[in-house]
């Protein structure tokens, strides 16, 4: 097979930006002018990639709204991954005790570029808020205790590049801010786990784990989500402990 052209491969480079971009963005999509002023692509370009991935089904237009969405076939390809012997399949059994053991909703998450996305979970006996909302929702890397245990094991240049990146979006949530990021960095590092206590939402907590590859870099995370009333003196510590025993079991099996 001959190898691909540079015109080809700027051209791929392109669709995949313009497909983050809507896949970043919010549920309503994006407009043609969102998405030139996002890419810095011209217009022409930038209309001319996205009709080509309509017509592939990997994007779908709202004609009445002119907004641009994910389409059907992005769905299918993550549900066909998903049933893949990858990371979820792993990690299907721990969920599933973990969540027995101790009743609460527990999760897989996982790094995509800048952001933290829930691969897995398991709902807990009592319905909590969690801040990726459902498997597939995402948030910045820095928002949570799943995507700080993952973030916190990260060599420094990388957090200080994802954190710049990620730093007007912590806006969008309460009293979150880049100065905070980096003390929650550093007191997950030090105890092995991230902690949050009704911080991010008011009356929820959270535990998270960060699970680790062959080479030691954070691939992903194990945590809990509970209600704060539930909290006793050693629950916290006992839930890490939890988690840790059955990441154990997940990087062995890697």
């Amino acid at each position: 097979m001959a190898a691909p052209t540079a015109s080809g491969s700027q051209l791929l480079d392109r669709a995949a930006l313009l497909l983050d971009l809507i896949a970043d963005g919010t549920s309503e999509g994006a407009t043609l002018k969102e998405l030139v002023e996002r890419s810095g692509l011209n217009t022409a370009t930038c209309h001319r990639i996205l009709n080509t991935l309509v017509g592939h089904r990997l994007l779908a237009r709202d004609d009445k709204r002119k907004r641009y969405r994910l389409g059907a076939k992005m769905f299918i390809y993550g549900a066909r991954a998903a049933r893949g012997p990858g990371l979820i399949s792993r990690c299907e059994m721990s969920l599933s005790r973990l969540r027995k053991k101790t009743g609460e909703t527990t999760h897989l998450m996982a790094r995509h570029n800048h952001d933290s996305l829930c691969l897995d979970r398991r709902d807990g006996e009592c319905v909590v808020q969690t801040l990726t909302g459902s498997i597939g929702g995402s948030v910045p890397l820095g928002a949570g205790p799943g995507s700080i245990a993952m973030l916190a094991f990260l060599d420094r240049e990388e957090q200080e590049f994802i954190l710049r990146a990620n730093e007007p979006r912590f806006a969008a949530f309460r009293d979150l801010a880049a100065d905070k990021v980096w003390r929650l960095i550093e007191e997950t590092r030090a105890r092995g786990h991230a902690v949050d206590i009704g911080e991010l939402i008011p009356g929820i907590a959270g535990v998270a784990m960060p699970i680790l590859d062959e080479t030691g870099v954070p691939v992903a995370s194990l945590g809990f989500t509970f209600l704060c009333a539930k909290i006793v003196p050693g629950l916290v510590e006992n839930y890490a402990a939890l988690l840790r025993a059955e990441i154990d079991l997940i990087e062995r099996r890697s």
